[in-house]
């Protein structure tokens, strides 16, 4: 073999290695979009966990067993089957920039069969490209949780509020990062608590879980491992 051929093998090689290891953090940090999963054995409570970034773990270190699906599963036990169908921008509304319907994860959480759902979408709602108005946001929520019960009629509906999203220091007013905004969340969990509350639906305020801690958000938006736990602590309490 000649010394060029060599060289560019070794070339191919780096490169391949250095994919590999970008594909790996990215994946280690719920950064990759990538879902796992997994063939589910008969006679098991099936959950389908439908829900934006903060649902998928976005940014979580150790995503594969530290996004709140995951930990979900831990705390409920071999009992039940917990699927991760969260997907990083996506809005409630089909009115939005990336609507949940137009997903994959939205068509096979349809398709899972799940014996319970919860929901936890409206952060991406917030943002000033997709906001209309509160009236309008429960509008396009009783929509989709109707599409939900059309496919799966006999599914244990739990709804979510989103988790608090924080103002950077020093500022009360406007947009945070990945340009949501914080006082529309508030309103989002003001009218889901409402909604669920008239419809006679189970809710997590996840919004009353999170609020009391900045530190598990450190992009304001996302929360952390610990902040997932939580999260999976107050649903699997409900779905118990």
């Amino acid at each position: 073999m000649s010394k060029r051929n060599k060289t560019i093998i070794i070339i191919i090689a780096a490169i391949i290695i250095l994919v590999l290891v970008a594909f790996l953090i990215l994946y280690y940090n719920g950064l990759s979009g990538l879902h796992n999963h997994k063939r589910v054995d008969d006679g098991k409570i099936k959950v389908a966990c439908v829900g934006d970034s903060i649902t998928y773990g976005h940014g979580i270190s150790g995503w594969a067993k530290n996004n709140y699906p995951s930990q979900l599963q831990n705390i409920l036990g071999e009992e039940y089957a917990v699927a991760n169908f969260g997907h990083s921008g996506r809005t409630l509304s089909d009115n939005g920039d990336q609507p949940y319907t137009e997903s994959k994860q939205y068509k096979l959480s349809q398709e899972y069969g799940a014996d319970v759902i919860v929901f936890m979408l409206g952060t991406n709602d917030s943002k000033p490209e997709n906001w209309q108005d509160a009236d309008a946001f429960i509008v396009e929520y009783e929509k989709l949780i109707n599409k939900y019960k059309e496919n799966n009629p006999n599914a244990k509906i739990i709804l979510c509020t989103p988790a608090k999203a924080f103002f950077p220091d020093g500022k009360n007013d406007g947009t945070t990062n990945f340009d949501i905004q914080p006082n529309i969340v508030d309103q989002i969990r003001t009218k889901i608590l409402a909604f669920a509350l008239l419809n006679e639906y189970e809710c997590v305020d996840i919004y009353n879980v999170t609020r009391n801690h900045p530190e598990w958000f450190k992009d304001n938006v996302h929360p952390s491992k610990d902040g997932a736990y939580a999260i999976a602590q107050a649903i699997a309490a409900k779905i118990k």
